[in-house]
């Protein structure tokens, strides 16, 4: 999450040293983005599954050195698999405004409750409902 000074007031809102007009602001939108693809899940865990199906089949010549490898190894690559899917469930929320010159991320953050309550204030300053 970016560290910025956040507020909406009823003619501007605020992102660290950026200000939009809030009557300049035609639209908001909020976009998802995965930052981290799955890729990486599908490569390490193919390498676990080689290293299994070849500790499996050295396990016909007993529990030697090169098995016990492939079995350390496996593990490891199961470990950076498993860790590669926990960082492919990963969303980060991004807030977007929209003028009639341009568009502009304004913040993002893994927090989607906060970026939903920032685009209901600003919606609310927008249609004149927002308070001091």
């Amino acid at each position: 999450m970016q560290d910025l000074e956040v507020s909406v007031d009823r003619d501007f809102a605020r992102f660290g040293a950026k200000s939009y007009a809030i009557n300049k602001i035609n639209s908001v939108e909020v976009r998802e983005r995965r930052p981290f693809g799955q890729g990486a899940m599908f490569v390490w865990g193919l390498l676990a599954l080689m290293c299994g199906l070849s500790f499996l089949g050295q396990l016909s010549d007993g529990l030697t050195g090169a098995g016990l490898f492939t079995l350390i190894l496996g593990t490891l690559f199961g470990y950076l698999a498993y860790r590669s899917w926990l960082r492919s469930k990963i969303v980060e929320y991004q807030l977007f405004l929209m003028t009639s010159s341009s568009e502009a991320q304004a913040i993002s953050s893994r927090d989607g409750s906060m970026i939903g309550r920032l685009r209901d204030r600003i919606e609310r300053a927008m249609a004149g409902q927002l308070g001091e």
